[in-house]
């Protein structure tokens, strides 16, 4: 008993010994979020740099947080808009952007798209917002992440909205940008 007792150190080095030493683990990216509930707009349009747009369609009335959406229809294809060039949102560019807002249609399947733009490299991305609305007359959560190409600099002038194309009725609410950053793509 004794014996055996004496070998269980002997034992447990010999297994810490032929352990891998840790694998270092990639760089966890940066994230930036930007996000607004509209209840501010005077505010949010007289930032400087200017980065919010559209100012117009944000009105008073039925809102998923607060008093205040930005409301598309026929006169307004366009939402309440993001657009700023990227080297005013970080020291690093964006390897991709989640786009979340709170849309309310009261129809099933509106036409809009949550769409992201870099003018300067003829980027352009838009994803359907009917897929989130299998019945009318509610808020949903609407979210789509975009890919970037690698060529982007601080120059470029990104642009994030929700379009509805002139078909339906739609309120947009609660918008939030996520940008993930990667140290990598420094400017």
């Amino acid at each position: 008993m004794r014996g055996i007792l004496s070998m269980i150190p002997a034992i447990v080095l010999l297994s810490a010994c032929g352990n891998p030493p840790e694998a270092k683990q990639p760089e966890k990216p940066q994230t930036i979020e930007i996000s607004t509930d509209l209840e501010n707009p005077d505010s949010l349009l007289a930032a400087q740099p200017l980065a919010w747009k559209n100012g117009s369609t944000i009105r008073e009335g039925l809102a998923f947080s607060g008093k205040f959406a930005s409301h598309l229809d026929a006169e307004n294809e366009y939402s309440f808009v993001f657009e700023q060039k990227l080297g005013y949102i970080s020291t690093l560019l964006p390897a991709r952007l989640t786009y979340e807002a709170q849309v309310y249609s009261g129809k099933p399947a509106p036409g809009g798209y949550m769409v992201v733009s870099v003018d300067d490299k003829g980027y352009y991305q838009s994803y359907p917002i009917a897929d989130f609305f299998a019945k009318g007359g509610e808020w949903k959560k609407v979210r789509a992440t975009y890919e970037f190409p690698d060529s982007l600099v601080p120059s470029d002038l990104i642009k994030v909205y929700i379009w509805n194309n002139r078909e339906s009725e739609l309120l947009v609410d609660d918008i939030s940008l996520q940008f993930e950053l990667i140290p990598e793509k420094k400017q």
